[in-house]
């Protein structure tokens, strides 16, 4: 049993800036689109959005490709877009992500994402990170793994495997990572970046200072 508390994060919009600019998940879905010869409308394109992941079952459906041919397609794409646009610097971390190494010594860090393993692990050896994070997981590639994204607590039991701890604490920013952190009875820390909350951090100077205090 392990005393030093573990400090999780989600990655997208947490630590990655990776929604200010989509163009890299417009580029992969438009991709996408082609391969099957699908019209580029408004409304194909946002059925391959990343916020509709869930959904594949019914979106394949909808689209009238079987989703064991759409999804390996789509998520291929998906993926190379997403590493292109950070070797690129189209997407990186945000600027106060450094702040963090001032909770080094009170934590182990680690990273739960929807977004898939190679991403996460990109993420960490290309921004220089490998010092902070030690344990890091994502999504797989298949079909089974997109039916147990966050909140399921697939990826927490991927977790619990690693290392076992007395305490974990968990920073996301959406609903869904609180529904998450309940479920696998974690602390959670809500961030916010865009809209000032009374239950939420704006930035990562704001969550140091209350984890160092804790």
């Amino acid at each position: 049993m392990f005393n030093t508390p573990l400090l999780l994060f989600d990655l997208d919009g947490v630590l990655l800036d990776s929604e200010s600019d989509v163009s890299w998940l417009e580029r992969s879905i438009q991709k996408t689109l082609t391969h099957f010869h699908i019209l580029l409308t408004d409304e194909n394109m946002s059925h391959l959005h990343f916020e509709n992941v869930e959904k594949f079952r019914e979106i394949s459906k909808n689209l009238g490709i079987d989703q064991e041919v759409l999804w390996p397609i789509r998520n291929k794409y998906y993926i190379d877009e997403k590493l292109y646009a950070m070797k690129q610097r189209i997407i990186q971390p945000f600027q106060d992500v450094p702040l963090l190494y001032q909770l080094k010594d009170n934590f182990i860090f680690g990273i739960i994402s929807n977004s898939p393993q190679i991403i996460v692990d990109f993420f960490v050896s290309e921004f220089g990170y490998s010092d902070l994070f030690s344990i890091n997981i994502g999504r797989g590639n298949t079909i089974w793994d997109i039916e147990h994204l966050k909140p399921d607590l697939f990826l927490f039991t991927k977790i619990k495997k690693q290392i076992d701890t007395i305490e974990c604490i968990y920073v996301g920013d959406r609903e869904s990572d609180r529904d998450f952190a309940k479920r696998a009875n974690m602390k959670y820390c809500h961030l916010n970046r865009e809209v000032k909350e009374h239950d939420s951090f704006s930035n990562f100077s704001e969550l140091v200072i209350f984890l160092i205090h804790l």
